[in-house]
């Protein structure tokens, strides 16, 4: 029609605007209905996709191996500080280990706190290689075989569920007092040497000057008190007596005391309120999980065994070790030695204060190394966690001991020194 006819000059001079737009939709569905033009397009996506998979699987790969490399590079620099921090360590002069460990607690509900001194246990046995010769073990006992466990003759600090935990409880574990025997007087007697007549020769330590000393206790306590199996209680002042007759025997070298519970430093036997002369006991560090009114909390429970499992002090201490250990070039072989390397690289201090913060714990640690002749900065852990007789057992050809004293028989044991080109032989031959 005339109303439908445009100019020459319009751009819509092959038709009205409706026509037009009519004529290319069907253009469009023409082509679109192309097969060849269907596959074609078809085929540009599939390149797009597959170049843009590739892409990504490239850029992945680069950075994988650049963490890798990284890793690796850090894992080099961490092996280098740690050596470096060993050579500014001061092993003893001490030629035996010892361990005192106590858990004073019993029940189903004090499950972490077996747990607490069962992995110092395996710790002291497994990296340590301490035999149950050098060690006293005092638990309650009840917990492997309590009708709500539902590991029998188990114990585990995590993984229980899943079955990927290990253990801290099995055959292998030697319990010198058991059950009603874990009290205040056989723990004094242990420490002492006093014990009664026809005492079993396994529940006694034969110690001396020459002996480093671990002492452990994990359980309830309060300002200046420990309970022992909720009817008893150890006083701050009986473990200050017990130790100062010990070295009035000479039944130590050097002791570290360690206590996991709540207002644990107030159990400091060197405090100057129950010790007003430090030279009445030297060579007597202690580090505790918590301050004067403050409490030691635990660090997970297991929704099986519906307890809580371990004390934040006792794992961290332990997992950080492990962690350590695992760095060591050859921990997927040898993880003993592993451990053994990394408490000759750690100080008393690092592991058992500095690697402890408030963060951690939810108290704050204590420590104390007042009155002894070396601080706890420059000790190596394995001073006290690695049994020396194995030690120099293994770094002697024959089998036997290979360290020359620079003491004659009437030189105290505070006055010898180790000879030092011996010590570094062995040191080296270790690692």
């Amino acid at each position: 029609t005339a109303n439908h006819q445009l100019s020459s000059s319009s751009p819509y001079s092959d038709g009205c605007r409706p026509c037009v737009a009519r004529r290319r939709r069907r253009k469009r569905k023409r082509s679109n209905a192309d097969p060849r033009h269907s596959l074609a397009i078809a085929m540009s996506n599939w390149h797009s996709t597959v170049s843009l998979v590739c892409a990504v699987l490239i850029l992945s790969a680069c950075a994988f191996v650049s963490h890798a490399a990284d890793s690796r590079v850090q894992q080099q620099r961490q092996h280098s500080r740690q050596n470096a921090r060993a050579a500014d360590l001061l092993p003893g002069n001490h030629t035996r280990n010892a361990a005192v460990l106590v858990s004073s607690s019993r029940y189903w509900h004090n499950y972490r706190h077996v747990t607490n001194v069962l992995s110092l246990y395996n710790l002291l046995k497994t990296g340590g290689q301490f035999t149950d010769d050098n060690i006293i073990l005092m638990i309650a006992d009840d917990i492997p075989c309590d009708g709500r466990n539902p590991h029998k003759n188990a114990i585990y600090p995590e993984y229980a569920r899943t079955g990927a935990g290990n253990s801290v409880y099995n055959a292998d574990v030697e319990v010198d007092y058991r059950g009603t025997d874990v009290t205040v007087e056989n723990f004094l007697r242990v420490l002492v040497g006093r014990h009664e007549k026809g005492e079993t020769p396994s529940r006694m330590l034969d110690l001396t000057p020459d002996t480093n000393l671990v002492v452990f206790l994990t359980g309830h306590g309060g300002d200046s008190f420990f309970k022992f199996q909720d009817g008893e209680e150890l006083m701050t002042q009986d473990i200050t007596d017990a130790f100062q007759q010990m070295h009035r025997i000479g039944r130590y070298n050097e002791m570290l005391f360690i206590a996991d519970t709540c207002q644990a430093f107030t159990l400091n036997p060197t405090e100057f309120k129950v010790l007003s002369d430090i030279t009445a006991l030297p060579n007597v560090m202690t580090v505790a999980s918590s301050l004067q009114g403050q409490n030691s909390y635990a660090h997970h429970s297991d929704p099986e065994i519906g307890q809580s499992v371990v004390d934040r002090y006792t794992y961290n201490f332990v997992e950080n070790l492990k962690n350590l250990a695992m760095r060591q070039p050859d921990s997927q072989v040898d993880m003993s030695s592993a451990l053994w390397r990394s408490m000759e690289q750690t100080s008393v201090k690092t592991a058992w204060v500095d690697a402890l913060p408030r963060k951690k714990l939810g108290a704050d640690v204590g420590w104390t190394d007042k009155g002894c002749s070396r601080p706890m900065k420059d000790i190596p852990l394995c001073d006290f966690l690695c049994d020396k007789e194995q030690q120099d057992f293994a770094a002697s050809p024959s089998g036997s001991a290979v360290l020359n004293s620079n003491c004659d028989d009437s030189a105290s044991s505070s006055s010898c020194v180790v000879d030092s080109d011996a010590l570094q032989s062995i040191v080296s031959t270790m690692r």
